[in-house]
């Protein structure tokens, strides 16, 4: 009994020594690079590091608790350095639309959340009615935004709008113009600052005459278009602009029979 205690004692410390030395495990490996480390197909070197091609087949553990899958050396918790990720019943715990977060990759490929209801909208609203002369194309001075986020800076007394990340923009513009008769046209334009050509623009001709505009009866004739803008770089500005061939009001809000309530309003998105 002595003898076969003796053994199992020697076969434990045969273990337990280079363990408590090296505190390195390796399977499939002699030449463990971290604390625990898997080489899946058996291909490292029995020396040096692993190159990239042997890694990819590689699971380790580092002694600060990161876990790298096809790397030796995971900067994160769990770093994969190659290959997709797949949860086969991700469907089965559904988000909640306004409250949860995107999970979006930075440039390196770490995971991070975006806040959806903070991140990507503009939403402004025409200050105050604003003439339109015929011929001219006058920027539309709207409010402070409604709704925005980093991604812009809007300046309420230019009509200057700074796009502060490179990108594609999908922007819907809304107007009503007053005081017009039939056959009057207004242009609705996105336009660059310094000024050029359009970027932008929609056209609308008005179908009757509109009401004489009063303090209770303030009615226009409604237009309204989509477009996408591919802004360049950081700092790209632009500028919303009305131009008709007549002179016009542009309703900041209309008054009628239904009821009052805005009509004029610029909305971007980030896509």
């Amino acid at each position: 009994m002595k003898n076969k205690l003796s053994q199992v004692i020697k076969v434990l410390l045969f273990v337990i020594i280079p363990l408590s030395n090296y505190a390195q495990v390796g399977v499939n490996t002699s030449n463990p690079q971290t604390t625990f480390h898997v080489d899946g197909s058996k291909d490292n070197a029995a020396s040096g590091a692993p190159t990239a091609a042997q890694q990819s087949n590689d699971f380790a553990v580092t002694s600060s608790g990161n876990v790298g899958i096809a790397t030796v050396s995971p900067s994160e918790k769990l770093d994969v350095a190659t290959g997709n990720v797949r949860v086969r019943t991700i469907n089965s715990n559904a988000g909640v639309p306004g409250t949860d977060k995107y999970v979006v990759a930075d440039g390196n490929g770490v995971l991070k959340t975006i806040n959806f209801t903070t991140t990507d909208l503009f939403h402004a609203r025409l200050s105050a009615d604003q003439t339109a002369n015929s011929g001219v194309i006058a920027t539309l001075l709207f409010a402070a935004p409604l709704v925005t986020s980093t991604y812009y800076s809007y300046n309420s007394t230019t009509g200057t709008l700074t796009f502060n990340q490179a990108g594609n923009y999908i922007v819907t513009f809304q107007a009503s113009f007053g005081n017009v008769t039939a056959g009057t046209q207004l242009v609705l334009g996105v336009r660059p600052v310094p000024d050029s050509n359009y970027l932008a623009r929609g056209s609308h001709y008005a179908g009757a005459d509109t009401p004489t505009l009063t303090a209770t009866v303030r009615i226009g004739e409604l237009m309204n278009y989509t477009t996408m803008l591919v802004v360049p770089s950081a700092g790209y500005q632009v500028r919303f602009t009305a131009a008709p061939n007549q002179n016009c009001t542009v309703l900041a809000s209309e008054t009628g029979s239904t009821g009052s309530g805005n009509v004029t309003n610029i909305t971007i998105q980030k896509i």
